[in-house]
């Protein structure tokens, strides 16, 4: 049978996709795009703002349109956040939320085999067991995921997904280990360990540094290791001496820091000032000088007013990130922020957010201009071009007559909007 998979949202549903279609594939299944006809039809569905709810439900009809007579499987957070009578009117065939999906295959099979209708939704204070959805292969050979973390306590204001994954989980030691190494054995040289809140990852005593530790200690030597993103208030003082004493620990965060403003990051329910913030950034490039960091940031939050914003502008260029990710608030229903009087004007929201990403532009250049030479994870290849990311994670294109793969260290000539561009003879 053909199937299809959807995906929409974060990295972390990405990874979730290539699961199913692994453990699909075992057995049999052949993949196809969502633009082709297809007897089972897989939905992995966000719900963080009302937009990319009604993204998961335009995806949801059009797949049912395309394939009318398909099987239709609606898997994610907007599953999970949807009222009963919303996942009624969705004409699914198998419904699942943020429980059950490491089951998805075999709920398949059955509803295949018995021709049956399921909604397994269930509340989502249940959810105490972290659900292993191990991938043992990634097509690029080069740098693979592992999710080791679920589910998230903080429940900033803007944010359904407290309410749409649950509560923090975390996937046992042991089994992270045994997954790294069946990476490694396949090829992997790069393991980026993700999450919803990875730097939350906790297994009785064993926090997020005694696991990459654990992972330094139990993979060969050209193996490396990424964050995929953390809170500033998880950085602590044992992660920062691994990346210090480790090369293998890429020397790259990426911190969400949301708002520069303390007055946005109060309403949002942040929890740090400013200046806390810029306390312990500053404390963790003192230790690791070379340290690059990167951020998220939300344009147009409730309430913004201009002086807010730019607060914001001048606290982001005193913190100096990295280059920054920058979004424009949207509303989710049902959260605190929905609720809030205030909006911002669209129009008001793109101007802002267009401002941010000039000056990100700004200053991913500038954090390039200090690393010379830069070492690589090459990661494609078209010709004599190839492409991947530095340590520090910034794009490069290298233009070689030889033929060039894994990670290798590379002078640079230039910088363009597309980051390096080296020539190497």
């Amino acid at each position: 049978m053909r199937f299809s998979i959807t995906t929409l949202g974060c990295k972390v549903n990405a990874y979730e996709s290539q699961y199913y279609a692994q453990e699909l594939e075992k057995l049999g299944y052949e993949e196809v795009s969502d633009h082709e006809q297809a007897d089972i039809c897989i939905i992995n569905t966000c719900t963080v703002t009302n937009t990319a709810a009604h993204k998961s439900r335009q995806k949801i009809h059009q797949a049912k349109r395309l394939n009318p007579n398909a099987y239709c499987v609606v898997v994610g957070c907007y599953a999970q956040f949807a009222k009963e009578e919303e996942r009624d009117h969705l004409g699914a065939d198998l419904i699942i939320g943020a429980n059950h999906k490491n089951q998805l295959v075999p709920l398949i099979q059955e509803m295949v085999n018995q021709h049956t209708h399921k909604d397994t939704v269930s509340d989502i204070v249940q959810f105490n067991d972290f659900e292993a959805m191990p991938i043992h292969y990634f097509e690029s050979k080069h740098r693979a995921f592992l999710k080791v973390e679920d589910g998230c306590n903080q429940f900033c204001s803007y944010c359904a997904i407290p309410f749409a994954r649950g509560r923090e989980r975390s996937l046992q030691y042991d089994q992270v280990i045994r997954i790294a190494k069946s990476l490694v054995e396949q090829g992997h040289s790069e393991i980026v360990l993700t999450g919803i809140h990875t730097g939350r990852y906790h297994d009785g005593d064993k926090t997020l540094a005694d696991l990459l530790a654990g992972l330094l200690e139990n993979t060969p030597e050209h193996v490396y290791y990424r964050i995929s993103s953390i809170e500033i208030t998880e950085v602590d003082d044992a992660l920062i001496h691994l990346m210090k004493t480790n090369p293998r620990i890429c020397h790259h965060l990426h911190i969400p820091i949301q708002s520069a403003c303390d007055k946005t990051l109060e309403r949002m329910n942040r929890p740090y000032t400013v200046a806390q913030y810029k306390e312990r950034l500053e404390y963790v490039r003192s230790q690791i000088p070379d340290i690059s960091v990167s951020t998220d940031v939300i344009c147009g939050f409730v309430q913004e007013s201009e002086e807010e914003f730019q607060t914001t502008i001048e606290n982001l260029k005193d913190l100096q990130f990295s280059f920054l990710h920058v979004f424009p608030y949207s509303k989710r229903d049902g959260t605190k922020a929905s609720f809030m009087k205030g909006e911002v004007n669209g129009k008001i929201a793109k101007q802002r957010v267009s401002a941010l990403l000039s000056m990100s532009k700004e200053l991913r250049k500038k954090d390039m201009e200090r690393f010379q030479p830069v070492q690589v994870l090459i990661e494609t290849h078209n010709g004599n071009t190839y492409t991947g990311y530095t340590n520090h994670y910034h794009p490069i294109t290298i233009e070689s007559e030889t033929p060039l793969s894994g990670r290798i260290t590379v002078p640079w000539d230039t910088i363009t909007e597309n980051g390096y561009y080296a020539r190497k003879v």
